[in-house]
């Protein structure tokens, strides 16, 4: 028989011993168990024997003496004495472990627990401890779970433990539960209540080794007496619920420890048997809604059980990675164990009467013992801005344009309100509408409010000048849709570039008139819009793509670039997502992101700018990632360890429902080309949504390469070089002038009509009228 026939002999062998967990007794006092323990000897090759027994007799005679000074002579002399006419062998029990294949001589149940709890006294009084031996406990989850399990049987705190778990361990379980790697493919539960027969053979332990589900979820809280308490360190958020939606109904309290910062939940279903699940943080999920949910799609309701703010930095950070390179949350053994201790002592306490209320703690060890000694909280500094435009500051500007000599015909002040109401409409950068218009003499003067729109992500504010660029065009749009005829003076004053724009109501056609084009599409000015909802990817007819490319190129210079094929897409999805990580990555550029983010409707209709979180159509999972990338210290975190691929899914997931991506761009970079830039871009975009199409910008990378491109100023050494690796790979994609603008990145899709349209602030915030 050759070396793997012995070992798959040896493994059936030993099939009874693996699925052992409960420990044989013996009392030699009795025949039948005399005789089964000598035909055990014969029979277990191997078997070790353990007999201390003399020494746990000499504990116990000393704990019941414990004012005497009792001399090892004289404890042993006590011992005999003791014994009287008992041999030592017939005394106590003798237990045997078929898993272990040892044979251990102990004290028998009544000594045993005495001498056992003794060192509980006075933390519990022998009433308490008597108390406490009448207690069920159940422990789902048996991760964090066998912790507090052991933990509550080294105490003796329970007369009865159920436990439930349906996995077994593997070896990346082995940072946080305490076991050998002999156990690697056991299963837990049985892992678990071996180590409590072997701290105490006599503790009653029940199993539950398939866990618990629909059929036998009620037979574990109420079989053989209803649980005084359940623990739920369980995975599976659905079964959370039932859990909770089962206790309630028989009125047991629920205790769940987070091993995070220690988080310990206790719902006392027993004293408030109202009381909504998980503190109603949860709202009314159903459990069969969120069973066969994915790690990351689990990450919302994980969020809302467990409180986004109440979470580490480094858990944060670890989500944030999940199902990129990480394969889901982690958990450190000292954590676990610290959390283990902190549930079995609340459990006994309200198991004793003592705690009896419901509530949420944090026993943070690390906000109890900081890594640093406590200092003043600093602030990160904002970015330097200019300040606003005031009425004052354009007047003064508009008279040093003009003189100060109205016009002979001038824009009434109806006219004025109807045009920069429309072209308030048009797009900007995080919906930041960089703009402030003037009435004064008969002419509106457009200012580029650079207070608004300038910042980390856009370099020189670029991107602020093609968002009056747009909103120019808007405005050429609409007059000349109603029969008017304008002339327009892009930066008339070298030495003021926020004045953008001049415009004077003309009588008649003539050399100084605006073109016109496409006066048809005034009425899409209302109803273009972002639209970032995902769909199945679609291919468009070429005509589709030659309309926007006539639509950009009606503007001198204007240049638009599509990407269509599958390895283009994804290659570009792949440097978009770097773009995202980065600019969440870096403190200054995500602090800048999340000023633009509203996260509640009475949050967007105060400022009436920004992005309402309900706009960008995100998933659960994906919202939720948003909002923990708010956490700068998390991020910061996963800065220093080249981490946080996660941050770039939600590039690869917009794209992946993109027909195509599109670069527009302009010959040189300068104020005046991305002006016209973004009347290009605007031009492009109503055509677009004229034709069905949907348009999502997606401009962080080229604003980032912008400043790259200028020596990479206010970005840290290791985004420079970041993006340094990636504009050649982009450059492949879109060829062009070295000197060229990149204006617009966009994903063309099909789509259905976004959820939500961003607000617009009010003409009276945007326009000022002269009084003269």
């Amino acid at each position: 028989m050759d070396t793997g026939d012995r070992l798959g002999k040896r493994l059936l062998e030993a099939r009874y011993e693996c699925e052992a967990w409960r420990p044989q007794l013996f009392r030699l006092g009795v025949s039948e168990d005399r005789r089964s323990l000598s035909a055990l000897l014969d029979e277990v090759p191997g078997l070790q024997v353990y007999d201390a027994l003399e020494e746990q007799l000499i504990d116990l005679i000393r704990t019941r003496n414990p004012s005497e000074r009792i001399s090892d002579l004289a404890a042993r002399e006590r011992v005999q004495v003791y014994l009287g006419e008992t041999p030592p062998e017939e005394y106590g029990v003798w237990v045997y472990y078929p898993w272990a294949a040892r044979l251990v001589h102990l004290l028998d149940e009544a000594e045993f627990v005495e001498l056992r709890t003794n060192r509980n006294k006075y933390k519990l009084t022998p009433e308490e401890q008597a108390r406490l031996a009448k207690k069920r406990v159940g422990v789902v989850g048996l991760s964090v779970g066998h912790s507090v399990a052991t933990t509550m049987a080294l105490e003796r705190s329970v007369g009865e433990i159920r436990l439930a778990d349906f996995d077994r361990l593997d070896l990346s379980n082995l940072n946080r539960i305490r076991s050998s790697v002999h156990n690697l493919g056991v299963s837990k539960v049985l892992i678990t209540a071996r180590d409590i027969a072997e701290i105490d053979p006599f503790l009653k332990v029940v199993l539950y080794p398939v866990g618990v589900h629909d059929d036998n979820l009620s037979a574990f809280l109420l079989r053989g007496g209803k649980l005084d308490v359940l623990i739920d360190e369980c995975d599976s958020i659905d079964i959370k619920l039932k859990l909770r939606v089962t206790a309630r109904l028989h009125k047991i309290p629920v205790l769940m420890e987070t091993s995070d910062r220690s988080l310990i939940d206790v719902e006392r279903f027993d004293l408030e048997p109202a009381r909504p699940i998980f503190h109603g943080l949860v709202g009314n999920i159903e459990p069969e809604r969120i069973a066969n949910l994915s790690t990351e799609e689990k990450i919302p309701y994980v969020l809302k059980i467990i409180g986004e703010g109440t979470m580490s930095s480094r858990m944060v950070s670890s989500m944030i990675e999940i199902e990129s390179t990480i394969k889901t949350w982690p958990q450190l053994g000292s954590c676990v164990v610290y959390g283990g201790g902190a549930a079995a002592d609340i459990v006994r306490r309200m198991n004793l009467g003592q705690m009896n209320y419901s509530g949420r703690f944090i026993a943070d060890i690390e906000n109890i013992v900081p890594n640093d000694p406590p200092a003043a909280a600093t602030m990160m500094p904002e970015l330097s801005r200019p300040p606003e435009w005031n009425a004052e500051a354009m007047e003064r500007v508009a008279d040093e344009v003009t003189g100060g000599s109205p016009t002979a015909l001038g824009w009434s002040l109806e006219q004025a309100r109807e045009l920069v109401a429309i072209a308030a409409r048009a797009p900007s950068g995080g919906n930041c509408q960089p703009w402030r218009w003037l009435l004064r003499g008969g002419r509106l003067f457009l200012f580029h409010e650079r207070a608004r729109s300038e910042s980390l992500a856009d370099f020189r504010a670029l991107g602020g000048v093609a968002a009056v660029g747009a909103a120019a065009e808007s405005f050429r749009l609409a007059a000349h849709a109603r029969g008017l005829e304008l002339s327009l003076a892009a930066f008339p004053r070298a030495d003021e570039p926020d004045l953008a724009a001049v415009f004077e109501l003309l009588a008649s056609p003539g050399p100084a008139a605006e073109p016109r084009w496409r006066d048809d599409l005034a009425g899409a000015l209302g109803l273009r819009h972002t639209n970032r909802k995902t769909s199945t990817r679609e291919a468009l007819d070429a005509g589709n793509y030659a309309a926007l490319q006539t639509a950009a190129g009606s503007v001198a210079g204007a240049q638009l670039q599509f990407l269509t094929g599958d390895v283009e897409l994804a290659e570009v999805a792949e440097l978009v997502g770097i773009g995202d990580q980065l600019r969440l990555l870096d403190d200054r550029l995500n602090c800048d992101m999340f000023r633009e983010v509203r996260w509640t409707p009475e949050e967007a209709e105060a400022t009436r700018d920004g992005i309402f979180i309900d706009s960008l159509e995100l998933t659960p999972a994906d919202r939720a990632g948003l909002s923990m990338c708010r956490r700068r210290e998390a991020l910061a975190f996963l800065h220093t360890f080249g981490g946080g691929r996660g941050l770039r899914k939600s590039a690869a997931k917009a794209i992946a429902s993109a027909s195509a991506v599109g670069l527009l761009t302009m010959p040189r970079i300068g104020a005046g080309e991305f002006f016209r830039g973004g009347q290009a871009l605007q031009r492009m975009w109503l055509v677009a949504h004229t034709l069905g199409l949907a348009i999502y910008p997606m401009s962080t990378l080229p604003y980032m390469f912008l400043r790259l491109r200028h020596g990479g100023e206010g970005l840290c050494e290791a985004h420079v070089a970041a993006l340094s690796e990636s504009r050649p790979r982009f450059t492949r994609l879109f060829p062009g002038q070295p000197d060229q603008a990149e204006v617009l990145l966009f994903r063309v899709s099909r789509a259905e009509a976004p959820t939500l349209q961003s607000l617009r602030r009010t003409v009276d915030e945007i326009l000022h009228v002269s009084p003269t």
